[in-house]
């Protein structure tokens, strides 16, 4: 796959070449004018909480401005991975999770906390489901690699993503954008802005999408004739709308206000899982025939008694409906002031997540499972930051915030596969003299039963911080910078198992936790409580838990001429503790911390036309949180110690005022150093209990860490056809990575690549544009993310597949 990978870049670079010849003569035949010599444009960003020139930040950040993101057709969070060094982002089931440089958390259920903190115009997003909507007329994306325990702190272990949105304007203007493209895809785009009187300034922006999904469902068939095709509807659709209105008021020549409201709606079957593997059936021979595999056989004397659906494809099967109903809408106010020479700012910022949808992962046409998952999830958050003037040979930044959240958490997970399994855990219970004897006869009905990974989830958050700049000499400075942070955390868990009612409207009827034999194991007191023998509970955490940290920053930037900068840091990074929410365990987990150690270096070399940044860097990982599914709960679980190193490398040319050359190349080694958990689907020794073997983790990757990962771009702007014309192409290749931290083949995904290309056409005589696109041009088929179904409901291995081939033609206009 690298050979191919090669290939591809080549086939980029030979693009170029051949633009770059092509463009040396108008299209027309008429030789083109002499030009200006070009140089590379910087982009200024906000990473550091002051504005910089990019290239003289002394930090791992990537840019993207809003018109880097149209020329390579960027339209999502994920599309930035392809082009940003060490990123890996994935949306599973409506969730954004991203990994920087082997360092995330992966999503399972509802109410995980990811360790990249995510800011949209400064305000952090708590949960993942408010991302994607997040990504809606933007100015620019900022990406900033390793872990920001000083300036951002809170949940950024593995570094930071600011989302900035475009402002209103001084003067009347406006665009509009039009998409058509296959899967009947239609994307329409507004926004209007100016000014409302001499001191307001306003934006409104709406955007609409509607598309074909890219999976097609078949129900089952019952007495459908054999001539008659299939019943099916479309999966992975996408019919939504967002909209966001900002609004910005000079209350004095010195302070402004700036209001910012958006909304986010879904109704489609945008959330869908594919079949990626049978799991450890695929790792161990024989596995169904183990005590740990023989627990799944109900599940698969089901499902095998109808149709299934292949490995990584979009023809599935299921027995049930699938819906999305998500909702995200917010509210933000910032205040900017300049006392003097000094500069205040102020960000609230509330925002309103409710993903509430259904979907199956047995994938199979007999009724076997489906989960319905939902949030109803609200965040509060106000941060402050003082800023002494930067033009002198001190300066710092102090600041603070205050965060607090609350969270409805449901995962409910239906199996018509439970009577044997609750017929047989009865009948051991009364062996071992824990129940008393009764006849047990649980008749099977497809009212049985419902897992119910429920719960509610409470934060508090404060921090304050100071980030300081010492200028030692013309050239050299130091940076120092201190974050305390303080967290409570606190829950309730409604794990349990249920009945649906047997009459439409009616109320659950709760099996296990039964309070007859096990009355602790429901309480409203967090005293006393004692889960069943199953590990079922419905009660409050043992809490609040508090988690607190102090996290330092140390910097040296050395700017050799005005265009060589180099630097080196070490930093600390801190993610706190919590509770696993939907499941039996009431104690906390523990928090991860991280030393990271870089050195750098940004280049603009022969006249700013070549531009060459690169970083090494060592973590220092510790107790660092790793989610699994055990026992049909999501369970994080703190596991000893990981080093993680590497090395990227970003550069982009100018050749000639035409042709421009562009990408990086990622090498990471990121792997386990000291660690044992219990793998609970690997079979035990007889001698052992089932679900037992313990496994050293030393040596194995960290789950979504490939070895290397590499994009490169090449991009011509000439006159043509009496216009301008610009043509570009994009390739984003990576490494095999795995899934989980054990590393079994049945669970990762390939090295694969993805091309992309786009050619956008503006004439000379107005303000229209007209594009032609195409992304993942290859059809490469591969896997973003998977996870593990649940010990008794299969223990397969299910995900969510990258897009397939899309194209289409773009209209557009500004005013």
């Amino acid at each position: 796959m690298l050979k191919r990978a090669l290939g591809a870049t080549v086939s980029v670079c030979a693009f170029a070449m051949v633009m770059q010849s092509a463009a040396a003569q108008d299209v027309s035949g008429e030789a083109e004018p002499e030009m200006e010599s070009r140089t590379l444009s910087t982009v200024t960003v906000t990473a550091t909480r002051r504005e910089e020139n990019i290239q003289s930040t002394g930090a791992s950040v990537s840019a993207l401005d809003s018109e880097a993101l149209l020329d390579r057709s960027v339209q999502s969070v994920e599309d930035v991975a392809d082009m940003v060094p060490g990123l890996h982002v994935s949306n599973y089931q409506g969730d954004t999770s991203i990994f920087i440089r082997g360092i995330g958390t992966p999503v399972i259920v509802a109410g995980a906390d990811s360790s990249t903190a995510t800011y949209l115009d400064g305000v952090y997003l708590s949960r993942a489901a408010a991302i994607g909507p997040g990504f809606f007329d933007i100015e620019r994306v900022e990406v900033l690699r390793g872990p920001q325990g000083t300036l951002y702190g809170r949940n950024a272990t593995g570094g930071a993503v600011n989302i900035i949105t475009k402002r209103p304007t001084d003067e009347f203007a406006g665009e509009a954008r039009l998409i058509l493209g296959n899967y009947d895809r239609t994307h329409a785009f507004a926004a209007l802005s100016g000014p409302l009187n001499d001191r307001v300034r306003a934006r409104l922006a709406v955007q609409k999408e509607d598309r074909d999904g890219y999976t097609t469902v078949h129900l089952p068939r019952g007495t459908l004739p054999a001539s008659q095709p299939d019943r099916t509807f479309d999966a992975e659709d996408k019919h939504d709308i967002t909209a966001r209105a900002t609004v910005e008021v000079d209350l004095t020549p010195t302070a402004m206000l700036t209001l910012t409201g958006d909304y986010y709606k879904a109704d489609d079957r945008a959330n869908v899982f594919h079949f990626a593997s049978l799991g450890y059936q695929d790792e161990v021979s024989g596995w169904l025939g183990t005590r740990e595999g023989s627990q799944t056989l109900p599940y698969f004397g089901i499902k095998n008694s109808g149709r299934i659906s292949a490995p990584a494809s979009r023809d599935i099967f299921s027995a049930v409906d699938y819906f999305n109903e998500t909702s995200v809408w917010g509210l933000t106010g910032r205040l900017d002031w300049a006392l003097g020479d000094y500069d205040v700012q102020v960000i609230t910022g509330y925002k309103n997540s409710n993903p509430d949808f259904q979907n199956s992962f047995d994938l199979g046409d007999t009724f076997n499972t489906y989960i319905h998952r939902a949030e109803d999830h609200e965040q509060w958050n106000a941060d402050f930051q003082l800023s002494s003037p930067s033009g002198g040979r001190f300066s710092w930044i102090a600041g603070g915030g205050y965060f607090s959240e609350e969270n409805d958490i449901q995962n409910n997970i239906f199996g018509d596969f439970w009577e044997p399994i609750l017929t047989q855990g009865l009948l051991d219970l009364q062996t071992a003299g824990v129940l008393p004897p009764f006849p047990v006869s649980i008749p099977e009905s497809t009212l049985c039963c419902e897992l119910h990974l429920n719960g509610r989830q409470e934060t508090e958050a404060f921090n304050i911080f100071i980030d300081t700049s010492f200028d030692l000499t013309d050239r050299l400075t130091l940076k120092a910078g201190l974050r305390y942070s303080e967290e409570e955390r606190d829950g309730f868990q409604n794990f349990d198992l249920a009945f649906l009612p047997s009459a439409p409207g009616g109320s659950l009827v709760r099996f296990a936790p039964e309070v007859l034999f096990f009355p602790n194991a429901v309480s409203e007191s967090r005293d006393g409580v004692q889960p069943d023998p199953f590990g079922f509970v419905v009660a409050p955490v043992e809490g609040p838990a508090t988690f607190d940290a102090t996290t330092p920053k140390f910097a040296l930037e050395w700017t050799a001429t005005d265009d060589l900068l180099l630097y080196a840091s070490a930093q600390r990074g801190f993610k706190s503790g919590g509770y696993n929410i939907g499941s039996s365990q009431r104690t906390p987990y523990e928090p991860e911390e991280i030393w990271a150690y870089e050195a750098g270096l940004k280049a603009g070399l022969l006249d700013k036309r070549l531009r060459l940044n690169a970083a090494t860097f060592i973590y220092d990982y510790t107790n660092l949180q790793a989610q699994d599914s055990i026992a049909n709960q999501p369970i994080i679980r703190n596991v000893g110690k990981a080093e993680v190193r590497g090395a990227e490398v970003e550069f982009a040319a100018l050749l000639g005022n035409v042709f421009q050359l562009d990408g990086s190349v990622t090498y990471l080694d990121a792997v386990f150093t000291e660690g044992e958990l219990t793998e609970p689907l690997r079979p035990a020794p007889l001698t052992d209990e089932p679900g037992s073997t313990l496994r050293n983790l030393d040596g194995l990757r960290l789950p979504r860490a490939p070895e290397w990962k590499m994009n490169i771009g090449a991009q011509a702007d000439f006159a043509a056809f009496g216009g301008d014309l610009t043509l570009r192409a994009d390739y984003a290749w990576q490494d095999q990575v795995f899934f989980t931290v054990f590393n079994i083949n049945a669970a990762s995904q390939d090295s694969y690549g993805v091309l992309r290309a786009r050619a956008t056409y503006a004439p000379g005589h107005g303000q229209y544009k007209v594009a032609l696109f195409g992304e993942n041009l290859t059809d490469e088929t591969y896997f973003t993310n998977q996870i593990l179904t649940g010990t008794t409901y299969g223990a397969e291995f299910v995900g969510s597949l990258g897009a397939p081939c899309t194209f289409g033609i773009e209209l557009s206009t500004q005013f």
